[in-house]
C-alpha cells in the first residue's frame, strides 16, 4: 500500500488511537533551518506515528521529544537525513525512547520537498528515533549484528503472511556502510525496494504491515491500516537512562 494512502487511513483513526493504557506522544523541538512548509511536514509525520503506535505493551507512558534541524551534512545527494535516539526509559527486557535527534541535509531539503518525497524521508528518520534499527540490541532475540536475519516475532509473522510463508527471518540490509547496514530491510527483500524502511530512497514509497509490525517487536501496540491491532499489554517497572547516539541514515539511490 502506498505511504500516502496509509497516512490518510491512520490519521483518521487518531481519535481512537489513545484508548490503551501506556500512550506515546511525540513532540518536535528546534527546527533550525526548516521552512514553515517543511516544519508542517514534521507534524504530519508525528500524526502518522501517533495514530499507528496506539499504546505501549508495558503500560508506560512515553513522551518523546525529537530535536529536528537542517545542518549541512555532505552536500547534494548521498546522505539525505540521519536520526537516532539519545535517551530512553528502560524496563526489564527493553527500552522506550524518550529523546532523539533528526537531521536533514540542508542541501537536499528543497529538492526533496519539490519532488514530494520529503515527508517519506521524515517518516523514515522518525522511525529510527522511535527505535527501528537503533535499539534492537536492547531486546533479546531480535537481531544479531551482521547476521542479516531479523527474528522479531511480530514482523516475521507479518512477513510470512504478506510475502513469504516459508521465511525463517526478515532480510536485513548489509550493504551501504555504517548507518545503512544492519538498520534497514534489505533492498532486495520480498517487500520491495520502495518500502519505507529500506535504506535507500526510491519513490513512490510504500509501507508494509511487516514494517509496522516491527514496532510491536520493540514494545508498542500497533494499529494496522486494516484495523488489526498487534501487541499485548504487560506491566513492568522502568528507569531513565542515557542512550549512545546511533545515527541511521537514508541515502539517495544511485
Amino acid at each position: 500500500m502506498k505511504l500516502s494512502k496509509v497516512l490518510a487511513i491512520l490519521i483518521l483513526l487518531l481519535s481512537s488511537a489513545k484508548s490503551h493504557a501506556g500512550i506515546i506522544n511525540i513532540n518536535i523541538t528546534g527546527g533550525a533551518g526548516l521552512s514553515p512548509s517543511q516544519a508542517a511536514l514534521f507534524q504530519t509525520a508525528v500524526n502518522f506515528w501517533d495514530s499507528t503506535l496506539i499504546g505501549t505493551q508495558q503500560n508506560i507512558d512515553v513522551n518523546m521529544e525529537i530535536a529536528a534541524s537542517a545542518p549541512a551534512i555532505d552536500g547534494p545527494g548521498n546522505v539525505l537525513g540521519q536520526a537516532g535516539p539519545t535517551r530512553g526509559t528502560f524496563y526489564d527486557g527493553g527500552v522506550y525512547v524518550t529523546q532523539g535527534i533528526m537531521e536533514f541535509d540542508t542541501a537536499d531539503l528543497g529538492v526533496l520537498e519539490n519532488r514530494g518525497t520529503l515527508l517519506d524521508v521524515i517518516v523514515h528518520e522518525m522511525a529510527h528515533v522511535i527505535g527501528f534499527g537503533t535499539i534492537w540490541g536492547f531486546f533479546e532475540d531480535l537481531y544479531v549484528f551482521d547476521s542479516g536475519e531479523y527474528l522479531g516475532k511480530f514482523a516475521l509473522a507479518m512477513y510470512q503472511e504478506e510475502f513469504d510463508s516459508n521465511a525463517s527471518f526478515v532480510p536485513i540490509e548489509l550493504d551501504g556502510g555504517p548507518g545503512t547496514a544492519n538498520g534497514h530491510w534489505d533492498e532486495t527483500w520480498a517487500g520491495g525496494r520502495f518500502d519505507l524502511l529500506t535504506g535507500f530512497l526510491d519513490s513512490p514509497t510504500t509501507i508494509s504491515n511487516t514494517t509496522l509490525a516491527a514496532f510491536a517487536d520493540i514494545g508498542y501496540i500497533v494499529k494496522l491500516p486494516d484495523g488489526r491491532i498487534i501487541g499485548a499489554n504487560a506491566p513492568a517497572t522502568s528507569a531513565l537512562f542515557a542512550l549512545c547516539v546511533v545515527f541511521l541514515i537514508r541515502r539517495k539511490l544511485s
